[in-house]
Order: C-alpha cells, then sequence, then structure tokens
C-alpha cells in the first residue's frame, strides 16, 4: 500500500488541532465558571495534568491559551477550523498584545513555533499612543526550574531580566576564576555554579538550619540501594564517592517497617521525617506534583489520639494541608500502605488517582478548514512587524504626514 506521507500527516495534524481547540475550550467554560474549585487542586493546569496525563508543560500551554480564548478571536477561529496548532497559538496569545490579532493570524498560520517566539516581542508592535503602557506578560516574569532528567541527571532552566542576569553572571565568573585560581585550569560552567551553590551552604551558620539544607542518602542495607530523599536513585559509583565522606545515621526496622515514637511525643523527630518524606517523596494528594518544602501531618490528629508512627504520617504541601484543617480535603487511611490513604473532596467524594480517558467510539471531527504547515523560509526580520500597528497609531502617522507634506493641491484622489 502506497501512503502519501505528507498529506496523512497534514490531516492528522488537522484532526489535533481541531481536539486541542476543543480541549481549550473546554477549560475556559471549566476556568470561568470555577468547576475545578474545592477538589484539592492547586491550579487548572495541574488538574488538566494528572486528568489527561499531559507534561505539567503542556497542561499549562493548554490553560494559558484558555484563559486568552476570548481575546483573540481571528486566532482561535483559525485553531477551531484545525489550520494552526497549539504551539503556535500559544505563542501568539501571550506574547502578541489583543488588539493585533487580526494581524498576526495569517503570519502564524506560516511561521514555525521557533519563528514565532523570535518576533511575538513588544517591540514589533505599534500600540495605541494614548494607553499608558502594559505590565509585561506572565510569560516575561523571571523564571527558575530545577528537576531530574529520565537519565538520572540534575537539570535547571530558567530566565532572569537583564539586571538580574547579570549579576548571576557575574557570579558565576567569579566562581569559576576562583576555582582556576585554585589550580584547576579546565573549569566548567557547570563547576562554576556547584561552587556557587557549596559557598551559600558553607556560609549558614545555625546548626538546625545546617540540617535542614542537607543531602540525605537513604541506604538499603540488604541490597546496597542507595536514593535521595525524593525517591531519585544514585548510580552505585556516585553512592560509593558519597559515602566515602559522609554521615551515616542508621534507621532501624522491624518487618520492614520503621520504628516509630508512638504516642511519646507530637514533634514529628528529624529522622522520622526523613523517613516519611523518602516514602512519600511530595505531597501525597492525588494529582499534586508538589515535592518540596512539605509538611509532616498526623492523619488521626495528635489531638484525637493519634500517634506519630509512620503509618500514621505523610506528606502535605502548605495548600493541602491548609485546605484539610479548613474541611475542605478529608484524608484518612494507613499512610505506610501504597494505596492505604483515601481523599476525599469538601463534598465527601473521592478523589481518584488520575483521569480515566474514555475511548473513541469513532473517528476524530473533522476540521472546518484545511492544514497547511508553515512555509519554512528563512525569515526576514527585516519585515517582521510591518502593518502590526494599532488603529490609532496608525491614525496618528497620518496626522504626522498630512502636517508635514501639506495639504494635496490636486485633491484627495491624487496617489
Amino acid at each position: 500500500m502506497v501512503i502519501d506521507v505528507e498529506a496523512e500527516v497534514a490531516a492528522i495534524a488537522g484532526s489535533l488541532n481541531v481536539l486541542n481547540a476543543r480541549l481549550v475550550e473546554v477549560m475556559e467554560y471549566a476556568i470561568v465558571r470555577d468547576e475545578l474549585v474545592g477538589h484539592g487542586i492547586h491550579s487548572p493546569a495541574q488538574w488538566l495534568a494528572y486528568q489527561a496525563g499531559l507534561s505539567p508543560h503542556h497542561a499549562n500551554e493548554i490553560v494559558r491559551v484558555a484563559e486568552q480564548r476570548a481575546a483573540f478571536p481571528h486566532v482561535i477561529e483559525a485553531f477551531d477550523r484545525g489550520e494552526i496548532g497549539i504551539d503556535q497559538v500559544h505563542v501568539v496569545v501571550t506574547r502578541a498584545p489583543a488588539w493585533a490579532d487580526d494581524r498576526v493570524v495569517h503570519f502564524a498560520k506560516n511561521a514555525t513555533v521557533q519563528q514565532l517566539r523570535r518576533t511575538m516581542r513588544d517591540e514589533y508592535f505599534e500600540g495605541d499612543p494614548d494607553q499608558p503602557a502594559t505590565e509585561p506578560a506572565t510569560g516575561d516574569r523571571d523564571r527558575l526550574t530545577t528537576g531530574i532528567t529520565d537519565g538520572n541527571r540534575w537539570r535547571i532552566n530558567g530566565e532572569l531580566d537583564l539586571d538580574s542576569g547579570t549579576i548571576v553572571d557575574a557570579a558565576l565568573a567569579e566562581a569559576r576564576d576562583s576555582l582556576f585560581e585554585r589550580g584547576d585550569t579546565d573549569v566548567s560552567w557547570a563547576q562554576a555554579l556547584v561552587e556557587m551553590a557549596q559557598r551559600s551552604l558553607d556560609s549558614i551558620d545555625s546548626p538546625s538550619r545546617r540540617e535542614r539544607f542537607k543531602t540525605w542518602i537513604h541506604l538499603e542495607a540488604t541490597t546496597g540501594d542507595a536514593a535521595l530523599t525524593a525517591g531519585w536513585r544514585i548510580p552505585m559509583a556516585i553512592r560509593d564517592h558519597l559515602l566515602c565522606d559522609g554521615n551515616v545515621q542508621p534507621v532501624w526496622e522491624r518487618d520492614g517497617v520503621p520504628f516509630s515514637v508512638g504516642r511519646s511525643q507530637r514533634i514529628v523527630p528529624d529522622r522520622t521525617r526523613r523517613i516519611v518524606e523518602h516514602r512519600d517523596r511530595g505531597c501525597r494528594v492525588p494529582g499534586c506534583n508538589a515535592d518540596r518544602f512539605v509538611e509532616i501531618h498526623h492523619v488521626i490528629h495528635w489531638l484525637d489520639g493519634g500517634p506519630t508512627d509512620t503509618w500514621n504520617l505523610m506528606c502535605l504541601c502548605p495548600k493541602h494541608h491548609r485546605m484539610h484543617h479548613h474541611g475542605r480535603l478529608g484524608i484518612t487511611g494507613d499512610a505506610d500502605s501504597e494505596h492505604g490513604l483515601t481523599f476525599t473532596d469538601w463534598k465527601g467524594r473521592v478523589i481518584g488517582p488520575n483521569g480515566r480517558p474514555i475511548l473513541p467510539t469513532g473517528p476524530p471531527p473533522e476540521p472546518g478548514g484545511e492544514y497547511i504547515h508553515p512555509s519554512g523560509e528563512r525569515l526576514n526580520m527585516k519585515w517582521v512587524g510591518l502593518g502590526w500597528a494599532h488603529d490609532n497609531a496608525l491614525e496618528r502617522r497620518r496626522e504626522h504626514a498630512r502636517r508635514v507634506e501639506g495639504p494635496d493641491p490636486t485633491g484627495p484622489h491624487r496617489r
């Protein structure tokens, strides 16, 4: 069988665009009507990520488009017809001003996502001169994220404004130079970043604060497996290197369950806290991806007779901890069991562990238009932004031209 691959991909892309447009429309409906409130949800993006099995980044992208859907009718109309993709729409609605909706839609259909990211900037849009400058879009604010890759490597990604960025750049340069002066003649920028972090930790004077920011390694005595508190496994070679110069604190267990302190004290000891954090690896509420700065919660409150034992202790992020104590999130069960906890919302409905997609029973909806992929031509920046001017800005240009050139002696129809 001979397949026209280009035509097939274009057809699939058009159907995906239509389905993504429908998802954006549904999310707009839910956001406007507060349909997602009360289920222990941090944000609409977090809810969508676990309901639809999306990455947090992609879910956030869909929600950002949903929030701007009403402000960009021309772009959304093309999106609904399947003529433009979700990534293209996201760049336009988060970087272009709403008044330029009809001016950029044609360009958005023909430009790649990378070209749109390069050109959708403030300097290419001439706004209404009679209106005050608006606050920069949320996407242009400072941001920084860290995490672990699939290859068990730590990653960092972010953006800062120019002033803050130059400070970080200077600090990196100083740390790199310092390592060079100490005899390391082949210093990388990654090593300079680690040097900066090490200096920060070395400057902590308070013993209790130092304990809080230590890196704890959980070592399985029978197998030799090592992992961080968050659950990320450590390769054997790195484990051996770390244990050569580290403090080892044993955790005693009986039948696989760590010893606890029962009713003898209310405050969770540091050793027990680390056990619970390592077991839970973040907030236990279904769909919540918070894994830092969690708080330890007694499932059965201590004042109600609940012991400070691991089966009665669990990790909650600050938001979900507050929601529970305000009666908006119910929690019961055995925290030591993998599926031993039951969570309910403020109406008593059980919160499931994840969304349950419904299998399609027929073909996807037909696009209302034809999807044509971006032209792929080299982008000539000299022509970018021509015509991306507010109507009031264009009128002011015409007034200026009339004042400079004077009245047209031959009449208004002369070219």
